[in-house]
């Protein structure tokens, strides 16, 4: 160990983060702007569940993956990595397990309570338990909740691998951002392959910190560190409307 008058000296950054903010400057000046997936706010949720088609294997888990992952303001990972094993129903609603997240580098693991919706549609109970349904029926009861569907409807199993997929049992993290794209497109969104995963995420707690819930909640619920700047972002993206200095003044 380095004794305290050996330590290494602090970097000198103060030339670089200037060079980084000229660069920002003269991109934003020349029209650029930083694309990010925008939050599937709940509206534009409805509208994509609204999009899936009914009657079919296909429709009913993506309609879960999109719920589901609103619900959890789940990560792709954490999305992909859940098992049958990981739900447990209860009066109240669902308990998730998660196993590992970013801000859970030692797998303590920690359990996300998920209440029922108002709409059948949006009902995160609802409509994992319709999946869970259509993944019994194919003879799957445990190992990944999202799996792979082939051009035949049938759902990947180990009686059923799909073929071409490396016999794999689990959507991955690629597969759900084409989820996303796929509904966001079908709803007739604007900028439709601007939608990502991650717009489940941000908006699940855009969402939320606009109905009024506290930071504090929403950083515990979607497993951000506490005090989190993204938390803050989207308080503030709810906050400018939620407190515009403009409502009421007569325009």
């Amino acid at each position: 160990m380095l004794a305290a008058h050996d330590q290494l000296a602090k970097p000198a950054t103060a030339a670089a983060r200037l060079a980084l903010r000229a660069y920002r400057r003269e991109r934003a000046q020349q029209g650029h702007r930083p694309r990010k997936s925008p939050p599937i706010t709940v509206d534009r949720l409805r509208a994509m569940v609204d999009a899936l088609p009914d009657g079919a294997p296909a429709g009913r888990r993506d309609r879960a993956v999109l719920v589901l992952g609103f619900a959890l303001m789940g990560r792709r990972s954490e999305i992909t990595d859940i098992d049958i094993d990981d739900l447990t129903f209860t009066a109240d609603g669902l308990e998730l397990y998660v196993p590992f997240s970013k801000t859970d580098q030692d797998a303590h693991g920690e359990i996300v309570a998920i209440p029922y919706g108002q709409h059948p549609q949006t009902c995160p109970i609802r409509v994992t338990r319709a999946w869970l349904t259509d993944l019994a029926d194919a003879g799957v009861t445990t190992g990944p909740l999202f799996r792979p569907i082939d051009r035949h409807g049938r759902i990947a199993s180990p009686a059923h691998p799909v073929a071409g997929r490396g016999r794999r049992e689990r959507l991955t993290p690629q597969s759900i951002n084409l989820i996303v794209k796929r509904a966001a497109a079908g709803a007739g969104l604007d900028h439709a392959d601007a939608y990502t995963a991650h717009g489940l995420r941000a908006g699940g707690a855009t969402s939320a910190a606009k109905a009024g819930a506290p930071m504090s909640a929403i950083t515990r619920h979607g497993r951000w560190a506490d005090g989190s700047p993204v938390v803050a972002g989207y308080i503030h993206q709810a906050d400018k409307w939620n407190d515009n200095p403009l409502h009421g003044i007569g325009l």
